[in-house]
């Protein structure tokens, strides 16, 4: 067992030599691909992140008409603190919302001196337990009186989400045609170290080798050339960490960034593809030289 062993990484360290540019260039393909592949991973984490980071505060706004009476007011502040859906309730007057908005355009005095108290709405600022629920929130408000509109504030985020969506499934398409791409060249070097053993290969046969004994020389020199380019995206991914990532964690304190955790999740799913990847090339490289 030692000695065959011993003789298929023989095998498959002359295989890497005799075909070392090649090999190279597999290598470096298939970091290439892997590394988008991980990119696209944390690309993934992060949407999940941000979706979570300003959805778990987003308030509903009930904005009320401005001659809605007392009671009917006090009516609808009742029905959404009885809710089960509903975690607090706020009312904002006319006034408050006048001072909400002079903050926040501050810094455009033109824009607040043409509006006054009376332009802006009073409202109720609803925070529900969760935010997915609602149109269940709004269906029991429909028809109300006193009620001019009502508003989810998570529509300001859909074109967001919408563009970040876009970037990752670009990213994730490039990593994938990256990949068939490894896979070719893998195949190729493979391919390649077969057919310069065809002799060899041949001799083997004659002295009654196994197809298996005959490939597994191949199938490893396929697996660490996938391998290579696995450890070279996850240090890749790593180093990305702390040259890009890390840097905006004081200039971004408010919104949470990838960290070491994530990319410590995409390690294994990484190895696993390019073991998979590597191994479907190299069988399929073989399959044509080896039926001789």
């Amino acid at each position: 067992m030692a000695l065959r062993t011993e003789y298929y990484f023989r095998e498959t360290a002359q295989g890497l030599r005799r075909n070392g540019l090649i090999a190279f260039a597999a290598v470096s393909t298939a970091f290439i691909s892997l590394f988008l592949v991980g990119s696209s991973l944390l690309v993934s984490r992060e949407v999940n992140l941000l979706i979570d980071f300003t959805t778990r505060d987003v308030e509903v706004s009930v904005f009320l008409q401005k001659t809605i009476p007392p009671a009917q007011q006090e009516h609808i502040s009742s029905l959404l603190a009885h809710m089960p859906q509903v975690k607090s309730v706020t009312y904002e007057s006319q006034q408050d919302a006048y001072q909400n908005f002079k903050r926040l355009f501050a810094s455009q005095p033109a824009l607040v001196q043409n509006v006054g108290p009376d332009a802006l709405p009073a409202s109720f600022q609803v925070k529900l337990k969760n935010p997915e629920e609602f149109s269940v929130v709004a269906a029991q408000l429909q028809g109300q009186p006193g009620i001019d509109k009502i508003r989810d504030n998570r529509e300001i985020l859909k074109r967001l989400f919408a563009v970040i969506h876009v970037f990752r499934v670009g990213v994730l398409a490039v990593a994938l045609i990256m990949l068939l791409s490894a896979a070719a060249l893998i195949g190729n070097t493979v391919r390649m170290a077969v057919f310069a053993r065809r002799k060899e290969i041949g001799i083997m046969r004659l002295v009654g080798a196994t197809s298996w004994h005959i490939r597994v020389p191949f199938l490893i020199e396929g697996l660490i050339e996938g391998l290579l380019g696995a450890g070279a995206a996850i240090l890749g991914l790593f180093i990305m960490k702390l040259a890009f990532i890390d840097p905006l964690r004081g200039k971004l304190g408010f919104l949470p960034l990838v960290g070491s955790p994530d990319i410590v999740y995409a390690v294994p799913r990484l190895l696993i593809l390019s073991v998979l990847v590597s191994a479907v090339a190299s069988l399929v490289a073989m399959r044509r030289f080896l039926e001789v």
